[in-house]
């Protein structure tokens, strides 16, 4: 997902989301995130070609490089550009990956991190980078799966997979994984409705959020990303509707201007805003991204609840490599450490409980399963599934079509609401 933080519910038993879900077959310290990073590490077995004894395959630039060449090469690029969402942990985050490369390898560099709540804006400069016969403007994407598929369908993704320089590969389960273009970095987050459950407990579904009771009283996403996706994915689930048909999601949106529209109080994609109405008073329920009730609730909100959908839609944040990045090695050092199990579950970095969540996104594969920290080792399978209901409780997308259709009712739904 992208926005400020993802997180997950306040009290979601996860070992029974097999009763309200649609079953379909599947789809510590930074410095020193795994022995798999250090430079000195034998080229991995996942499938590059075979370097050179002492020399590591990097893909994208197809080269046998040893560890000084890397190092140099790092030291020439100096810094690297990432594009992804609004963390209130950006700060530590970029402290961290420098630190890291620094220990590892001798060198000072600089991450940007540039985050937006609106992703579909990164496609845009690639695709006019692109166009124009110009560098890319960033290094590495970490936004969500259907802006890949989009970028894709744009020629926009460079082949990087599998690298030497990225181990890591090896830990990910193969379903999260579009190789040679992409590798997940989330494996459980969605779009969801996080409402206070001592205002608003009558809300079960998607639909329930046309109960007169909550009039004023909601906030729903801007239209034009996957945040509102995610939300008339699932209302078009609950409604019957085919989210692959243009047509039938114009209804769709009908019905949530007819119905659940006279209870919104405000139509924002903007995470401070949502969560300042929400914690004011203001707001009793809003549509965002399921991370955001389990900040909530770390945060010491107890009555956030996230509700969980019959069909969970999963729009879960992957790496990629743009084609021309001007950074490529240190993109493929960012990609690995961002895999790495100590980074997926940083559980030594100076955060808080809150901050943690919206960096942990669930288990990438079973590697990962070990990590979840003593604080939250009680309630873990609470807030987050099991490896195996990863592996087979969450509905995929057909990213295509969804990005075909999507352009034609998301401007529908523009027009709508006057966006």
């Amino acid at each position: 997902m992208h926005g400020n933080m993802r997180v997950g519910p306040h009290r979601l038993i996860w070992p029974l989301i097999a009763a309200l879900v649609l079953l379909v077959g599947a789809c510590t310290s930074t410095g020193s995130p795994g022995a798999s990073q250090a430079p000195s590490v034998p080229a991995s077995s996942g499938g590059a070609p075979s370097a050179a004894a002492g020399t590591k395959h990097v893909s994208i630039v197809n080269k046998d490089m040893t560890d000084a060449d890397i190092k140099a090469a790092i030291a020439q690029e100096g810094g690297v550009v990432v594009g992804n969402w609004t963390y209130s942990a950006n700060s530590v985050l970029i402290d961290q990956f420098q630190k890291y490369v620094k220990a590892t390898y001798g060198v000072d560099v600089k991450l940007t991190y540039d985050g937006s709540q609106a992703p579909s804006e990164y496609l845009t400069k690639l695709a006019a980078a692109a166009k124009g016969g110009n560098p890319a403007p960033y290094d590495v994407m970490a936004v969500e799966e259907n802006y890949w598929a989009d970028g894709t369908s744009q020629g926009l993704p460079a082949d990087f997979l599998p690298s030497d320089l990225i181990p890591n590969q090896k830990l990910v389960l193969d379903q999260l994984q579009h190789v040679p273009t992409a590798i997940a970095f989330q494996s459980t987050s969605f779009p969801g409705v996080v409402y206070n459950k001592a205002k608003a407990p009558f809300i079960k579904s998607l639909m329930d959020l046309a109960n007169p009771a909550l009039k004023g009283k909601l906030t729903l996403p801007a239209p034009g990303d996957i945040t509102a996706g995610g939300f008339f994915l699932g209302l078009a689930s609950e409604l019957g509707k085919d989210y692959k048909d243009a047509t039938q999601m114009k209804q769709v949106v009908d019905w949530a201007i007819a119905n659940i529209g006279p209870n919104v109080a405000k139509y924002t994609s903007d995470q401070p805003t949502i969560q300042q109405l929400f914690e004011s008073g203001a707001t009793d329920a809003f549509s965002f991204w399921n991370s955001t009730a389990r900040l909530e609730f770390l945060n010491g909100n107890t009555n956030a609840t996230l509700l969980v959908p019959k069909t969970i839609y999963p729009a879960n944040g992957y790496l990629w490599i743009p084609k021309n990045a001007p950074h490529p090695v240190l993109a493929q050092i960012f990609i690995n450490w961002r895999l790495s199990p100590d980074v997926q579950f940083p559980n030594s970095w100076p955060i808080n409980h809150g901050q943690w969540s919206e960096l942990s996104e669930g288990f990438l594969g079973p590697d990962y399963v070990s990590k979840v920290p003593d604080w939250f080792a009680k309630d873990y399978f609470t807030f987050f599934p099991t490896l195996d209901q990863i592996k087979t409780q969450f509905k995929p997308i057909d990213w295509n079509a969804y990005n075909a259709a999507a352009k034609v009712w998301q401007d529908y739904y523009g027009s709508k609401i006057g966006q």
